[in-house]
């Protein structure tokens, strides 16, 4: 690999960084909005708002990570793949928020939506490598 092209990928996997962080803030936004909204307007108990919120802020993420985060990974005819792919890491994620979230219910004596807030905040990073590394990552033969 050249040192010219060796920049180029750098820069890409730079700005995928960066993009990723754009679109999981929103994501995650999205999330703290709808599962709080729900939760504080006493719609829905904390379990069932976090679940909605989650399901929404799935749509975001899986759209602004494979148009956008990871467009230049992107290969005709893999986008179900990637959701399928993105989805596994997702409701990982999610379990993981789950549990968080269950313990901090049972075990602490805090606000619901203190414990919401924290629980969706913990889990991007492995969601970052699980989305470059396998979910958006396809190979020639792979298509």
């Amino acid at each position: 690999m050249s040192p010219d092209d060796r920049r180029r990928k750098l820069k890409a996997e730079t700005a995928s960084v960066g993009k990723f962080a754009l679109v999981g803030v929103l994501a995650t936004l999205t999330h703290a909005a709808v599962a709080g909204g729900l939760l504080q307007s006493g719609v829905l108990a904390a379990f069932p708002a976090n679940i909605f919120g989650f399901l929404v802020a799935f749509g975001v993420s899986f759209s602004g990570h494979f148009f956008w985060s990871f467009s230049h990974l992107r290969q005709k005819g893999t986008a179900w793949k990637s959701m399928r792919r993105f989805l596994v890491i997702a409701v990982s994620g999610f379990a993981l928020n789950s549990a968080v979230l269950a313990l901090w219910l049972k075990l602490t004596p805090w606000p619901d939506l203190a414990g919401l807030m924290f629980s969706i905040a913990i889990v991007p990073a492995l969601s970052f490598l699980g989305a470059r590394l396998w979910a958006f990552s396809h190979r020639p033969a792979e298509t």
